[in-house]
């Protein structure tokens, strides 16, 4: 007996909700048929098989299922059977035998620098989780009767995404062959937004009206959750989708010590009058376009001058939602550039001292020192531009 075992490469990035993409789990069997019957059609593969699928859109704080199905297959392709030979494994259920192992593939880009990180290894009944995904990651416990490895991660954040392994192994059968799978996931990010006027003077319906305006929506309590658990510190109160008001902190200082004390965790003052007002935490989901800094941009231009400039390239100026969603998406420049609501910003994937000192992350420039206030209109800046996919 041969295991035809499914070593899945899984990446979760964006997926356009106008294209065709699979759905959990019907549309997931079909993945599975695919690769069985290459399985079955060559017995062993001489040379990985790659197969492209599309996952279903999902978002922050979420739960996803990353697909990985194998079989059992005999000696001979004419004559298959799903009884096998049982391993020796003192005593333990044929399914106790079978070694699930999933990774995380980090810096996949660059095979050089790329490493490893263990999801979860369940074998001979035990099963040990990595301390990223402590809590929040499982995977069948009857892998062979259902022929399923497949991942469950829940609470899905941002910093899940990227590019997974599953192995499947049974007794001493090590044959293994490799199909991409290709998963599209949209994870948004969370983001705190203050009006231009002055700290904390958005209502609740201001509040909501002023993430609709930068392409976002108002963040939900899991999603803030969600994004603290990623290292998100902001020490400003903030409303959320179900009226209440709450703030991240993973590093606690004095004025920031809220209902939590000297402990890391969200902040909450609980559901509030919706006539109060505070800032707001925004989320945005996807990003349907390209945000770009215009390389015909040679000096600085009022804000005026930046909207034009975005003109002549059959652009708009970048909303914040849409510079987060692009910073989220991996897009780096160094330099201050307008935005849409006046505000100036520019987002850093990779650190640099020069730029935020060494921090990730979409960095404002405020007018005042306490961290309020935009820039003048006619300072001058670069520019982020939009171009919708439509």
């Amino acid at each position: 007996m041969h295991l035809c075992s499914l070593v899945s490469l899984v990446s979760l990035l964006y997926v356009n909700p106008e294209e065709k993409k699979l759905r959990f789990p019907q549309d997931n069997v079909h993945v599975c048929d695919y690769f069985l019957a290459s399985c079955w059609r060559d017995q062993f593969f001489d040379a990985p098989t790659v197969q492209k699928i599309r996952q279903a859109a999902r978002s922050l704080a979420s739960n996803v299922v990353l697909p990985c199905r194998f079989s059992i297959m005999s000696d001979s392709p004419s004559s298959p059977t799903d009884t096998p030979t049982p391993a020796p494994g003192h005593g333990l259920s044929p399914d106790e035998q079978v070694r699930i192992k999933w990774v995380k593939v980090e810096n996949w880009e660059k095979p050089e620098e790329s490493r490893e990180t263990v999801v979860v290894v369940s074998h001979h009944g035990m099963v040990k989780v990595g301390p990223r995904f402590m809590d929040r990651v499982s995977v069948s416990s009857r892998p062979l009767s259902v022929g399923d490895a497949s991942l469950t991660i829940m609470r899905v954040r941002a910093s899940d995404a990227g590019l997974y392994r599953c192995e499947v192994a049974y007794g001493i059968e090590d044959t293994q062959d490799t199909i991409h799978l290709t998963a599209d996931l949209s994870l948004g990010v969370v983001f705190h937004y203050r009006a231009n006027s002055s700290r904390y003077s958005l209502d609740f319906n201001t509040a909501s009206e002023a993430c609709r305006s930068v392409h976002a929506s108002m963040a939900t309590p899991d999603q803030l959750t969600a994004a603290f658990e990623d290292g998100f510190d902001q020490c400003d109160a903030g409303w959320l989708a179900d009226k209440t008001v709450r703030y991240p902190i993973t590093v606690p200082r004095p004025g920031c010590a809220g209902d939590m004390l000297h402990r890391p965790g969200v902040r909450s003052y609980g559901i509030r009058d919706p006539a109060e007002k505070y800032d707001v935490y925004c989320f945005v989901d996807k990003l349907n376009g390209e945000v770009f800094y215009p390389p015909s941009i040679s000096g600085k231009l009022t804000w005026q001058e930046a909207k034009e400039e975005c003109e002549q390239h059959d652009a708009v100026l970048a909303s914040p939602g849409h510079l987060f969603a692009a910073w989220r998406a991996g897009l780096n420049r160094c330099d201050y550039g307008w935005l849409s609501d006046g505000s100036v910003r520019y987002p850093i994937t990779v650190p640099m001292p020069q730029c935020g000192g060494g921090m990730l992350g979409v960095r404002t420039l405020y007018k005042y020192k306490n961290q309020t206030g935009y820039p003048n209109p006619m300072d001058k800046h670069g520019a982020f531009c939009f171009k919708g996919n439509n």
